[in-house]
């Protein structure tokens, strides 16, 4: 009996020691089994290339150069969050927001690469009391007095009827005495929701007169309504 119980004790000893092993060894089968599976399922997949091209914007079709995002034609915008669209010309590309629409007081910003031309659009919301004729008014009369002392070259009043009635007024600025050391052509303007826009097209003085007719159509080819 003490024979029987110190051979089974032996065994349980032996047991203890080559127990750990053979699990290991067996989890490492495994864990190669499960491997080999999970890299035939992967040649089973098709291949992903290993960067996928993306437009620098959205909505221009026209796009050949994927890694500047400049536009090789002119592109019309709708912004469906105010209900206004423009069009930027061939040749520039979007740095900044959703040209479809943006939030409030988020700026969607243009450039033209190889120059200091820029076009930026910005609004705000007023409250509803705040008498935006009076302000258009006022805005106006100032500018054409500030047009006498040099600081722009040209003043209008710039409204655009319809149900938006968006009621504003255009400067041009001076080299001279431009915003910043910039010339701009700025749209500012309010329709009847008492929502304050600012279209603004720019750059420095040594690029203006090359870029201002550009600038202008973009300014021009807003428009305010379906």
């Amino acid at each position: 009996m003490r024979k029987l119980i110190g051979t089974l004790g032996i065994l349980a000893l032996l047991g203890w020691w080559l127990v750990p092993p053979v699990a290991a060894q067996w989890g490492a089968i495994q864990s190669g089994a499960d491997a080999l599976r999970r890299a035939k399922e992967a040649e089973k997949q098709p291949q992903q290339p290993t960067q996928q091209p993306t437009k620098a914007y959205e909505g221009s079709a026209s796009m050949s150069d994927t890694k500047t995002g400049v536009s090789t034609a002119s592109v019309t915008y709708q912004n469906k969050v105010r209900n206004f669209s423009y069009t930027i010309p061939a040749g520039w590309r979007l740095e900044r927001g959703n040209p479809n629409g943006a939030a409030d007081r988020d700026n969607i910003i243009f450039m033209k690469p190889g120059t200091t031309c820029g076009f930026t659009i910005h609004w705000t919301q007023m409250v509803p009391s705040f008498p935006r004729k009076a302000s258009v008014d006022a805005s106006y009369k100032q500018a054409m007095e500030e047009k006498t002392i040099g600081k722009y070259l040209a003043v209008k009043r710039r409204d655009q009827g319809g149900k938006d009635g968006v009621i504003g007024w255009e400067t041009i600025e001076t080299a001279e005495k431009g915003s910043g050391g910039f010339q701009r052509i700025q749209w500012q303007c309010y329709d009847s929701q008492n929502y304050m826009y600012s279209f603004m097209a720019h750059s420095e003085p040594k690029n203006f007169n090359a870029n201002r007719a550009e600038m202008q159509r973009i300014i021009d080819s807003i428009k305010f309504g379906r």
